[in-house]
């Protein structure tokens, strides 16, 4: 008995259709989002009171979106904490930190407190890909973070550089496999982005509470990865008075990075949304011309978006979107230092 047979390329042409198809279906269902999101998010700009009670249920759902840990309940009483002096140097005081962000795991950080004494407003220092604390804050080279946290204790703040899920490996430990964190996460019910902005959370829960530490006057700056979670961190947490994103802000349909996306984002928030939850607090958006990771042309709309909310509060001073020619590096000008302490 002879049975069919063919060719096994027979049915690559079908193939090929089906795969246009789904193509096609994602990008008319993104279209469709970015009508879905206009329609979904709408704050109040009569006025700034209206516009930050407006945020609130869109915050609330940025939180949903992300998930577990965000969702757990605030807590008023702020975390166990072990710290250890490492130096002390013409700048101040250095502490390597251990914050306890849930039980069993804590969150490793580098703590600098200025000479004097205080009050001093904190800043944190974020650090990108491949990179740690010690890498942002020029131990052994500063590389495209251009001095990142001295430039900032120079001017007399207190820094606290945590450390993400992001370092290189094996240079600076073991791999992570970040995105294996996330897709487990992601099955709980969480995602590793709630996770890192939970940890900047529990470790303000701490830091605001030491009398040095001036509550009040709380800043946020970071490079690349450390850009992308100023962003979200800062549309999260309404302590962060002024963030400094820098080349991190872009258009999330093109970055869809994993650990950069979440189910239903495209439909209600994605960057211009997160940096429309920042405002009215002072936002600077740092990019470069020359970025091959995350391009200018993807990003230069996107800010242009944010500036608008701005614009129709009336506060358009409260917003820059500075734009160098570093490669994917923080701006080594001083715009956004002289931005981040005017608005502390």
């Amino acid at each position: 008995m002879t049975l069919h047979s063919e060719p096994e390329g027979i049915g690559n042409e079908h193939r090929e259709n089906m795969l246009k198809q789904v193509r096609n279906l994602i990008r008319n269902q993104y279209r469709a989002s970015d009508r879905e999101r206009r329609r979904y998010f709408r704050p109040d700009t009569r006025s700034i009171e209206a516009y930050e009670d407006s945020l609130i249920p869109y915050r609330r759902d940025l939180v949903e979106i992300l998930g577990w840990p965000l969702t757990l309940p605030s807590q008023e009483e702020p975390p166990s904490v072990r710290m250890e002096r490492v130096a002390r140097d013409p700048l101040g005081t250095i502490h390597r930190v251990w914050v306890e962000t849930l039980p069993g795991v804590e969150t490793y950080g580098l703590y600098f407190r200025p000479k004097g004494k205080g009050p001093f407003p904190l800043v944190i220092s974020m650090h990108g890909g491949g990179g740690t604390p010690e890498t942002c804050s020029g131990f052994f080279n500063s590389a495209n973070y251009n001095d990142m946290t001295r430039r900032v204790l120079r001017r007399g703040a207190a820094v606290f550089a945590p450390q993400f899920l992001l370092w290189e490996s094996p240079r600076f430990g073991p791999d992570h496999k970040k995105d294996d964190i996330d897709r487990d996460l992601k099955q709980l019910g969480g995602s590793l982005a709630a996770l890192e902005i939970h940890r900047l959370r529990r470790s303000l829960d701490y830091f605001l509470k030491r009398r040095e530490i001036d509550a009040n006057r709380v800043g946020m700056v970071g490079l690349s990865y450390g850009g992308f979670y100023t962003l979200y961190a800062a549309a999260v947490e309404t302590r962060i008075k002024v963030a400094v994103p820098s080349c991190g802000v872009t258009n999330r349909k093109i970055y869809n990075w994993p650990d950069m996306t979440w189910t239903g984002a495209a439909q209600r928030v994605l960057d211009i949304e997160a940096g429309a939850l920042i405002c009215p607090r002072a936002l600077y958006i740092d990019a470069s011309t020359t970025d091959d990771i995350f391009s200018i042309h993807h990003g230069r709309p996107i800010a242009r978006r944010i500036g608008k909310f701005y614009e129709k509060l009336g506060i358009a001073k409260r917003y820059v979107a500075n734009e160098h020619g570093d490669w994917h590096a923080l701006d080594v000008k001083d715009g956004w230092l002289k931005f981040m302490f005017k608005h502390l």
